[in-house]
């Protein structure tokens, strides 16, 4: 797996404290809590990232081919998943999701660079293309929106968890 793009916890060892209680006081109803709405806090960015590979501009140099359509930028923003974890919130692409050299693939499409490939497999005609990058202009503006839900959570199961 690909890991892409990370956002920090602002606080991360309150929130690594805040796990630790729930885990001690057996409250895995709120620990779970925790973790189901850290994901939904992150869902908007997600589907901007998701939006944003779908409708990625990638170049081609020559412009040759059969002119058909992989839909990998599709593939790719199916295989763009959000994970919670001790530090943050982590968005990547699923290469094995995507296909055959997915992780290649989805780094060509989110980059300045370029990259060479046979068109549709056959080896005899090659073309360079160039992506463009996708996630960290998109999620540059969600930062401070996240870090203020997870803190604004994070309060929340920890008056939970006080009672």
């Amino acid at each position: 797996m690909a890991t892409i793009a990370w956002v920090k916890v602002q606080g991360q060892d309150e929130f690594n404290q805040l796990s630790r209680r729930l885990k001690e006081a057996g409250r895995g109803d709120l620990q779970r809590k925790l973790v189901r709405s850290v994901r939904q806090e992150g869902q908007p960015a997600l589907a901007a990232v998701q939006r944003k590979f779908r409708g990625v501009h990638v170049t081609t140099t020559p412009s040759r081919g059969g002119g058909g359509s992989t839909n990998l930028r599709g593939r790719i923003a199916a295989a763009t998943k959000i994970q919670v974890t001790a530090r943050g919130i982590r968005i990547r692409t699923v290469g094995k999701q995507v296909g055959e050299y997915g992780n290649t693939l989805a780094q060509g499409v989110n980059a300045t660079g370029v990259w060479k490939h046979p068109v549709f497999g056959n080896r005899r005609a090659w073309v360079t293309q160039r992506g463009q990058e996708v996630f960290d202009p998109t999620l540059r503006g969600f930062e401070s929106r996240w870090r203020a839900g997870i803190v604004r959570v994070m309060e929340e199961v920890a008056r939970e968890i006080e009672g």
